[in-house]
């Protein structure tokens, strides 16, 4: 793994814990369930990302529609997961998941 997908990793897990005892605090435990279940997809999709990028460059061909998929609906899952549990559940899936874009911005240098 490269530097930078391993200090996404890392910012990804840095906010998700802030984000767990944030929501443990007010949502109680479904909440913080819902935030570790969000960060350890946003977690996998980077790994997905990573490979998928350095699949179709060692190929030198355009990035595959399977991986973007398989990314989307692991990600809907995800949120599928947080939504049968309550709704506190639901927002902690999703703010786990938008970790993910979050890391993107704080480790591009």
């Amino acid at each position: 793994m490269t530097s930078t997908i391993k200090k996404m990793i890392t910012n990804v897990m840095i906010l998700g814990s802030v984000e767990i005892v944030v929501f443990f605090m007010l949502f109680g435990y479904r909440g913080a369930m819902g935030v570790l279940a969000g960060t350890i997809g946003a977690c996998v999709n980077i790994v997905s990302l990573w490979y998928d990028v350095k699949k179709c460059v060692k190929k030198r061909r355009k990035m595959s529609l399977t991986g973007y998929l398989s990314r989307y609906t692991f990600s809907g899952a995800v949120m599928v997961f947080g939504s049968i549990f309550s709704l506190p559940a639901l927002f902690g899936a999703f703010f786990g998941l938008m970790n993910e874009k979050i890391a993107a911005f704080l480790s591009w240098r």
